[in-house]
């Protein structure tokens, strides 16, 4: 885990990674970063006809696992809050071990192995 004000793009990251980025156009460099750590599970919108997915989710992921519905947000007191994520997401695991964490997890929706990934096993 990293303070507010370090610069996890530059940081060591080390064994599984817990990667909730920030949103619009800096979530690439991230999915960038955690595909060549190749060792985590990401949370991101469920975009994947752009360029970042085709880029560092598509041929790098092990799995994908689409929510069947969205997260919602809740107040540091626990009580959830009216608004929810706003857009599809996915949690993407890179590594197989992360791979089963989301098979374990008990989330309701799909679980998706890449084409790209198959093959290459």
């Amino acid at each position: 885990m990293t303070a507010p004000h370090d610069d996890g793009l530059v940081a060591r990251w080390e064994g599984r990674v817990w990667l909730n980025p920030p949103y619009g156009p800096h979530t690439a460099a991230w999915l960038g970063r955690m595909a060549e750590h190749g060792d985590g599970i990401a949370l991101v919108f469920a975009r994947t006809e752009t360029a970042m997915f085709q880029r560092f989710v598509w041929p790098h992921a092990d799995a994908l696992l689409f929510m069947a519905k969205r997260p919602h947000f809740h107040r540091p007191d626990g009580t959830r809050a009216a608004g929810n994520s706003g857009g599809p997401m996915v949690l993407i695991a890179y590594g197989v071990h992360n791979v089963a964490a989301l098979q374990r997890s008990g989330i309701d929706g799909a679980l998706v192995m890449p084409v790209a990934r198959r093959s290459a096993a």
